[in-house]
């Protein structure tokens, strides 16, 4: 079915039109069946896919209808659209289709949602093009339950051209399905089936011995941001290792900190920071070599002619590289590249390229990566929307970089959880480790809506498959903190605070134990890690240590009495 072609005035001629004519009565009360579908795509196809959940409560027309059918308008505001009825709050909603053009060799066409016509919202973007077929996957959660709403398709720019939709998909799931999804995916990714096997030196089973495991170190980083303030408090570094695995430093690599004056190095605050993590075996992000916002660098870069300012940068990474070489796990190349273009606007359009090349040259066991802000928090940023962070990364692929690492920031105000997880699946098609790197939850909220907000976009980030590591943006001062603290400046814990002791409890082997069985085995499963395994039998008591990898299989591991 094809909508006709006109130039609407307004949503609520839309909404009307829509009623009158589409015969798109879409009920939201069909129950989902099935799983989640984590497939996405980034790459641009010469035919549409067929639709995800065979279009679920999203169907073009009336009941006999093919949800692979086709849409299109042409209009320079608003595009095809599908009224929905009856949808529900706190339903997790997620959304996809595949979007082409006339009119127009690309554009960023952004998906949004009007529930009861009291305004839209975005749910999710695509860099669409004319000569191609482009995945949009999105989503969203309502706050009250709504009559009728109208998922349309607008043009960022405005400009006049057509937009054809095809295979639309709207699947509904309950906050317990979410959540049982969340759940499995953590079975299968963050824990393994380990079987304890022991025998006596004859290698007889021996039945009944008394195993006891424990978990000593957690194979998933999470941590946070710290600053100098950490240095000389015993009890900050005590809590600080108590709870994290890995560590940024807020401001301390910083050009404009470790080279306030040209050729005034200071390395003393950074050095001793990084004497810390280390002790501790904390692993250690580097950021950042370089950031894009004019404001946030050094004042006497900023008044250096073009050949001047090449010299400095290369300075710059290289006296990184020297002081450092081997030390942190990830480079922050270029900070927010999307949004700024400080040094390309100077050095040219390939500057970028040519700091991941000489930073991969200066410290090639270093992940490299891209960090940037709403990308992942919002769809509403024409700067950093998914296919705009991945066009980038592309580029520099194509141009010789070797980035090797996403970096979300994740400065969220209000989350749009299924819209996180839709960017994480068309990010994930990358096949690059993604990562949070700066989370926190906006200031503006109180402080128990702080910590809900920040216990959901947690969870969903240590549970979808393609994330490897999640950063806080908590590093503590006597004034607060940037957004979001864990605790005041006593150490005593915020709403935050209990939601990360309460989710880092959770997310542990805190001790499994047993007696072997008939065949001389003991099976538990356990989160990625290290272990200490404790056997004891007969007045007889052996250890051994072991580390639970990512993997399939079931983990064996033979004791000898």
């Amino acid at each position: 079915m094809k909508m006709h072609r006109f130039a609407l005035p307004g949503l609520e001629f839309l909404v009307l039109w829509m009623l009158l004519h589409c015969g798109s009565e879409l009920a939201a009360a069909v129950p989902p069946d099935g799983w989640y579908d984590y497939s996405a795509h980034t790459d641009c196809r010469g035919q549409p896919e067929p639709a995800l959940y065979n279009g679920g409560i999203l169907k073009f027309g009336n009941s006999g209808d093919d949800p692979d059918g086709y849409r299109t308008t042409e209009t320079g505001v608003f595009s095809p659209a599908f009224v929905v009825y009856n949808l529900n709050k706190t339903t997790m909603y997620t959304f996809s289709c595949w979007v082409k053009l006339e009119g127009a060799y690309s554009a960023l066409i952004t998906a949004r949602l009007a529930p009861d016509n009291t305004g839209a919202r975005c749910i999710a973007t695509v860099l669409a093009r004319s000569d191609c077929w482009a995945f949009v996957k999105g989503g969203f959660v309502l706050d009250w339950p709504t009559q009728t709403s109208v998922i349309f398709f607008q043009n960022a720019d405005k400009t006049p051209m057509k937009i054809t939709v095809a295979s639309g998909s709207l699947q509904p799931f309950t906050t317990d399905q979410w959540a049982m999804h969340q759940q499995d995916t953590i079975r299968k990714r963050r824990k393994r089936v380990a079987t304890i096997h022991v025998a006596d030196p004859q290698g007889a089973r021996v039945v009944g011995a008394s195993v006891s495991v424990q978990q000593t170190a957690k194979d998933f980083p999470i941590g946070s941001a710290i600053a100098s303030t950490i240095l000389g408090n015993q009890a900050y570094q005590q809590w600080f290792v108590d709870r994290f695995n890995a560590a940024v430093f807020e401001d301390e690599l910083k050009w404009y900190s470790t080279e306030p004056m040209s050729g005034l190095l200071r390395f003393d605050v950074p050095d001793q920071m990084l004497a810390f993590v280390r002790s501790h075996r904390v692993m250690v992000r580097g950021h950042n070599i370089f950031w894009e916002n004019q404001d946030a660098t050094p004042r006497w870069v900023k008044n250096l002619t073009a050949d001047d300012l090449r010299a400095a940068v290369n300075t710059r990474i290289q006296s990184l590289a020297t002081r450092y070489r081997g030390e942190f796990a990830h480079w922050d190349v270029n900070n927010e590249m999307l949004h700024y273009n400080f040094y390309e606007q100077r050095l040219g359009p390939n500057a970028s390229m040519e700091f991941f090349s000489v930073a991969q040259d200066a410290d090639p066991l270093a992940t490299l990566f891209m960090n940037e802000y709403n990308v992942i928090e919002t769809c509403d940023d024409p700067f950093s929307t998914v296919d705009t962070y991945v066009a980038k990364l592309k580029e520099l692929q194509y141009g010789g970089a070797i980035l090797e690492g996403i970096g979300l920031e994740g400065h969220f105000s209000k989350p749009n959880i299924p819209l996180m997880r839709a960017i994480l699946d068309k990010l994930a098609t990358l096949g690059l480790p993604i990562w949070f790197t700066e989370i926190d939850i906006s200031n503006k909220f109180d402080a128990q809506t702080q910590a809900a907000y920040l216990e959901q976009v947690l969870r969903e980030a240590y549970s979808h498959p393609a994330v490897s590591g999640v950063m806080l943006w908590t590093a503590l001062h006597p004034s607060g903190c940037y957004q979001m603290c864990l605790t005041d400046w006593n150490l005593s814990n915020l709403p935050t605070g209990d939601v990360i002791d309460r989710l880092l409890n959770e997310w542990r082997t805190l001790q499994a134990g047993g007696q072997t069985d008939a065949h001389g085995a003991y099976s538990f499963s356990g989160y990625l890690g290290e272990y200490v395994l404790t056997v004891s039998y007969n007045n007889r008591t052996t250890q051994a240590t072991f580390s639970l990898s990512p993997g399939d299989e079931t983990r064996h591991i033979n004791v000898q009495m």
